[in-house]
């Protein structure tokens, strides 16, 4: 009776302890999700803006050569793909995913990317809006699902980090860079991820690829409080069958 008694309790421990582990191990499944982030085939996933009467936009590209023009471009960094820019004339446009940062994570971006400029300047007017001049550069920004201004008059406004500042390589550029970036003050929350170029210069070849997210379930180590009264609550709930198990001997 006595053996009965035991692993029935411990029978009992070892789930309570178990259901523990499953508490604090179950949500490893959820993790942030970039789609179509190297771009392989086409840009599906991303969305592309436009500034009206620009004369370019985001395309996907097997490298090369640019889609529009004959500037040479770069082969992939991964894959068989990647996004870039291209124009016949001065162009302002967008690339963007929106993407959901679980809660419990830690999130750290990580991408490959060039900024081709065939101008003879890197200029900053302080907006993405190609109509004023001279502007010439790339961008990369974190912002709001809400956020649409893309052209205003100011090209920080709204955003809630700068991953990339306005950078301009001049071309022709010999390699990828990489970059990598914590979202984690994030987690919990879906943000807009976003590269911005613009362009009155002359041509312009921004390009990304390899676009992706790891995310890690936080460390986080619970007070010795908290872990005797979860503790307490097992061994409460294993004395009361051993009460009831004695009660019916």
């Amino acid at each position: 009776m006595f053996s009965s008694t035991f692993i029935r309790f411990s029978a009992l421990t070892t789930g309570f302890i178990g259901s523990l582990c499953l508490f604090g191990l179950g949500s490893n499944a959820k993790a942030a999700t970039v789609v179509n982030g190297g771009f392989n085939s086409d840009l599906s996933g991303w969305t592309v803006v436009n500034q009206p009467g620009s004369f370019g936009s985001w395309f996907q590209t097997a490298g090369g050569t640019s889609v529009l023009g004959f500037n040479p471009i770069l082969a992939p960094s991964e894959g068989t793909g990647y996004a870039h820019s291209a124009q016949t004339g001065s162009t302002s446009q967008v690339l963007f995913q929106d993407i959901t940062l679980e809660a419990g994570f830690d999130h750290v971006l990580s991408f490959d990317w060039f900024a081709q400029n065939w101008a003879r300047i890197f200029a900053d007017a302080g907006t993405l809006n190609r109509n004023v001049r001279p502007n010439q550069h790339f961008r990369v920004d974190l912002v709001s699902t809400g956020f649409t201004d893309w052209f205003g008059p100011n090209s920080s406004a709204g955003v809630l980090a700068n991953i990339l500042a306005p950078v301009a390589e001049p071309a022709p550029v010999s390699a990828w860079n990489d970059l990598s970036f914590d979202l984690t003050p994030w987690a919990g929350q879906t943000v807009r991820l976003a590269f911005r170029q613009v362009d009155n210069q002359f041509f312009f070849n921004a390009a990304v690829d390899d676009v992706k997210i790891a995310s890690t379930p936080s460390t986080i180590v619970p007070e010795p409080s908290s872990m005797v009264g979860l503790l307490a609550l097992g061994a409460l709930g294993a004395g009361s069958v051993l009460k009831r198990k004695q009660h019916h001997s």
